[in-house]
């Protein structure tokens, strides 16, 4: 029994060496054959490699019929050189005509003498140079020119109905002593009839006094109208700067008459006047 287990194992041991040595055999042949292939692979390219080229020498004695055909290197054309355009200078601009300086037209008064602008002229301070005729420190004739206006106003009567007078006043300068005050006086109303009466109007400036007539007035038509009932100027004195900051004015109508149901005897208008040189 001990002789057959024996026997099995070195059966068994004796395989397996069998069969190592022939995977060592195998394995060899296929190293051998893989190294033959590389030195296959390098001996046919070296061969390539090696393989002299035959080129075949050129008689001396023979002359080419055709002559070589010479191409030129392609070079590009050179670059189109650009040269500015050149534009004119602008022309300098034309230098701007100079506008004439209109002289002014002199205006005379009446009797050829001279008037000068306002602002060329010297207020007349009283006891300074309060003469007829004044001088600016250069010795030169200043004249206050007349028609220079002084201010105006109006003045209006409220007697309730669609009657009533209205005084328009203007002040203008008339003399290097006097301002000249008119004062006009009108009726406003609707329809109107009156007859002319002498002396119905009276005005009354300070300390001067008129009486005017009244027109007849015939206004049928019922339409709002302003009738001019008469006028009348005043001479105030007044120097160069001097001031009147009080002159009274008064206006009276005698109507003596009614409208529109109320009976008006006078219709009267005033107030307080301010003239300053």
């Amino acid at each position: 029994m001990k002789n057959n287990r024996t026997t099995a194992l070195l059966m068994l041991l004796v395989f397996l060496v069998v069969v190592a040595v022939v995977i060592i055999f195998l394995t060899g042949l296929d190293r051998d054959s893989s190294r033959r292939n590389d030195n296959f692979e390098n001996v046919t390219n070296t061969a390539i490699l090696e393989t002299p080229v035959v080129t075949p020498s050129p008689d001396p004695t023979t002359v080419p019929t055709t002559a070589p055909t010479y191409y030129a290197p392609a070079t590009s054309a050179p670059a189109a050189t650009v040269r500015p355009i050149q534009t004119a200078a602008p022309a300098a601009p034309a230098a701007p005509a100079s506008t004439p300086t209109p002289s002014p037209t002199p205006v005379t008064d009446e009797n050829g003498v001279v008037m000068l602008p306002a602002q060329d002229l010297i207020p007349i301070v009283p006891g300074v140079n309060d003469n007829q005729n004044n001088s600016d420190n250069s010795g030169s004739t200043v004249v206050i020119p007349s028609g220079t206006s002084l201010g105006s106003g109006s003045f209006r009567s409220d007697t309730g109905v669609s009657l009533n007078i209205r005084a328009d006043w203007s002040a203008v300068v008339s003399g290097d002593n006097s301002v000249d005050v008119t004062v006009s006086v009108y009726a406003e109303h609707f329809s109107l009839q009156t007859t002319a009466t002498p002396g119905a109007l009276n005005i009354a400036l300070g300390k001067q006094y008129v009486s005017l007539s009244s027109p007849a007035i015939v206004q049928e038509n019922n339409i709002r109208t302003d009738t001019l009932i008469n006028q009348n100027t005043f001479r105030v004195n007044l120097a160069g700067g001097e001031s009147l900051d009080e002159l009274p004015l008064a206006v009276e109508w005698a109507f003596r008459g009614s409208y529109s149901g109320k009976d008006l005897d006078a219709i009267e208008c005033g107030g307080t006047i301010s003239l300053h040189r």
